[in-house]
């Protein structure tokens, strides 16, 4: 007698492919965009203001950020837009934030913010990196 409780390969794929489209769902919703946008245009104003003493909060680089800031501006604005956007977009803008070794937080190549940014702006509409 078999107790396999295991569900055939067919069942379980389909099963993450649903799982996998609520979390590009939740991913893409107004909700998520909004606030990757408010996020990203605090990361821009962090880097104008005096930075205050010890504080947990990982400093945006103004060296990379100078030539960047209308690039993640734009990022920010195609979010808050109507038209719909591609979850490997939101990926790539989530990770410019969540990366304190990325380019928004540590400078490194020239120009690799705004590369990174306009990326991510390109991949919102669906362009592949």
């Amino acid at each position: 007698m078999s107790y396999a409780t295991a569900a055939p390969p067919a069942i379980r794929l389909g099963l993450r492919a649903r799982v996998r489209a609520v979390r590009e769902a939740r991913m893409v919703s107004e909700r998520s965009r909004r606030r990757l946008a408010e996020a990203l245009e605090q990361g821009v104003a962090r880097a104008t203001r005096r930075r205050p003493g010890l504080t947990a909060v990982v400093p945006v680089s103004p060296d990379a950020l100078g030539d960047a800031r209308g690039a993640l501006l734009d990022l920010a604005e195609r979010l808050r837009a109507p038209r719909p956007v591609d979850a490997d977009g939101m990926r790539l803008a989530r990770a410019l934030l969540i990366d304190g070794s990325g380019p928004l937080y540590v400078p490194g190549t020239p120009g690799a913010l705004r590369k990174a940014a306009v990326r991510a702006l390109g991949a919102l509409d669906g362009a592949r990196r």
